[in-house]
Formats: C-alpha cells, sequence, structure tokens
C-alpha cells in the first residue's frame, strides 16, 4: 500500500496520532519519524506541518487544551439552569470517581515539558489564560442569576484554576480514594467560599 499524500493530511490528524505515540512513550520517545510511520507517511511531510520536534509539542498543548475545553462544553451545552451548570463544573474539575473526563498523563506531560523549554512554557502559559478566561465568563453568568458573589472575577478564576490543578496532582499522584474524595470535598468547599455562594454552601452543610 503506496504512502499518503500531503494533500490527505491535515493537522487535526497528525496531533491525535502525536498524541497516541505519546501516551505510549511520552514525549521523551516521541519522535516525528515514529508519527509518521504510524500515520504511513513519509517524515518530511509532516516538517511541512511543524519544524521541529519543539513546533509539534507546541501545536499538541493547543490541542489539549482544545480537547479539554470540548469535554467541558459537551457537558454544559446542554443545561440552562446556572446552578446546574455550576454543580456540573465543579464536579468535572473536582471529580474523585472518575466519571467525567479527565486531563491524563499526556496532559501532564506537557507541563513537565515546559520547564525544560520558555517556548513551550509560554505556550502552557497561554493555555492556562485561557482556561481562567473561561471562568470569568461562567462566574458572570452565575453572578448574574445571584448564585455567585465575587469582587475580582479574574482572581476568583485563577484561584479556583488553581485549585483544579492542584486536586489533579494529588489524584494522579496518591492511592487512597478516601483521601481523594475528602480533598476533592475540601476544594469543592473552598471554590463556594471564593464565590461566596452562601446559599450552596448551606444546601451542602445542612
Amino acid at each position: 500500500m503506496g504512502r499518503k499524500s500531503i494533500s490527505h493530511i491535515r493537522k487535526p490528524e497528525i496531533l491525535r496520532h502525536t498524541y497516541k505515540v505519546v501516551e505510549e512513550e511520552g514525549f521523551k520517545g516521541m519522535t516525528i519519524g515514529k508519527i509518521a510511520k504510524r500515520m504511513g507517511v513519509n517524515s518530511g511531510l509532516l516538517i511541512h506541518y511543524f519544524k521541529s520536534k519543539e513546533g509539534l509539542i507546541m501545536e499538541m498543548v493547543d490541542f489539549l487544551y482544545e480537547t479539554s475545553m470540548n469535554n467541558y462544553l459537551k457537558e454544559l451545552e446542554a443545561l440552562t439552569s446556572s446552578k446546574e451548570r455550576m454543580e456540573t463544573l465543579l464536579g468535572i474539575l473536582f471529580d474523585a470517581s472518575g466519571t467525567w473526563p479527565q486531563r491524563d498523563a499526556v496532559f501532564w506531560s506537557c507541563y513537565a515539558m515546559g520547564f525544560r523549554d520558555e517556548n513551550i512554557r509560554g505556550r502552557i502559559r497561554d493555555m492556562m489564560l485561557k482556561f481562567i478566561e473561561f471562568g470569568i465568563e461562567e462566574i458572570a453568568g452565575w453572578e448574574e442569576t445571584g448564585l455567585a458573589s465575587v469582587e475580582n472575577k479574574k482572581r476568583a478564576s485563577a484561584k479556583i484554576f488553581a485549585l483544579s490543578e492542584g486536586f489533579g496532582i494529588v489524584k494522579n499522584s496518591l492511592d487512597d480514594p478516601e483521601l481523594i474524595k475528602e480533598v476533592a470535598d475540601f476544594f469543592k468547599t473552598t471554590t463556594l467560599k471564593i464565590l461566596n455562594c452562601k446559599s450552596a454552601l448551606n444546601q451542602e452543610q445542612p
């Protein structure tokens, strides 16, 4: 079977195959040659889109952001109630049960690469800011219905983002479901305090 021509290749397809290679071998073992072999194409065709391995990793950061955001939006799109959106989003961010879509080893490996490469770190920083902007928009919607009361939405969103990232590390580091659940509940309660959701807190703690 002949190799594919470049006209059939698009960035999303390359990134999906890159994801699989990284999932199996990590970024250390990932090469453009291995991705090309997996796709059945010549390495030179991939270099047409990504000039280097670093460039490919930077594109992976964007791909992971879009994947995470699409997962969030898929769960939220059918919800019309601000309270439902808040409960669902907090359920995703602090999920101790594995019910909701979660960031995996590939996502956290991208973070690790940022410590070694300033350009990748900059791309990760941009991703973080996008997540914070998403949080600001959600908080604004909660405020409109009186569910939250926040003086500085950017600061509140950044704090909640930090809690969710910290929980992700805890969840992937501990092998104690009971403790992970306790941490998740603590972070949820802390988030509600940040949002000044007094009525929600009263419902959580009758």
